[in-house]
């Protein structure tokens, strides 16, 4: 049996919320995905299936729309039985704040996967991206922007508390897309 705590590759999935809701008056961490966020959020569970990226755990921010974004995520790729930790300190947070959640999380979690807000997921993106390292489409299409519904894929060798600026390849970058017929 592998030891959880050999020092193997570990992977990060930060994830910036799917599309939501622009409701003047509302209370910003109450937001609610639109019908295009549901269809985004089903389809990318259903991509971290296909793609062998399903978290051991997954750090997820307190927002509204960002709890609906895992929900949807997990349906999609019936991945219920994950274990969620809810953290407010993810919401509007700065990047430095996300790292310091991700290194709580256990060793023995291969695959993690944060559930945030821009700038701080996308902003985090970069700055853990070994620029030399990684697959230069992937850094290309981060420069570009992290629009909603997208999910960046990092990779490293160490402990979650090893994780730091630079330290980690991003394999991936990929935008989900859903019909939005769907609810």
């Amino acid at each position: 049996m592998e030891n959880p705590t050999d020092f193997t590759a570990r992977r990060l999935v930060l994830v910036r919320h799917a599309k939501t809701e622009q409701v003047s008056g509302k209370v910003d961490h109450d937001r609610e995905l639109l019908p295009r966020g549901v269809a985004d959020s089903r389809a990318g569970g259903a991509w971290l299936v296909e793609h062998d990226l399903v978290p051991d755990l997954v750090l997820c921010s307190t927002a509204t729309r960002a709890q609906q974004t895992w929900q949807r995520l997990a349906e999609g790729g019936d991945l219920e039985d994950v274990e969620v930790w809810d953290d407010r300190r993810i919401y509007n947070a700065y990047p430095d704040e996300i790292l310091e959640v991700v290194h709580e999380a256990p060793d023995s979690a291969r695959t993690v996967m944060v559930v945030g807000h821009a700038p701080g997921i996308p902003s985090l993106a970069a700055g853990l991206a070994d620029p030399d390292g990684s697959d230069p489409n992937a850094v290309a299409a981060l420069y570009e922007g992290m629009p909603t519904a997208v999910g960046a894929v990092l990779e490293f060798e160490g402990a979650w508390t090893d994780l730091g600026a630079e330290s980690a390849r991003l394999t991936g970058f990929h935008r989900w897309r859903g019909s939005e017929g769907e609810s």
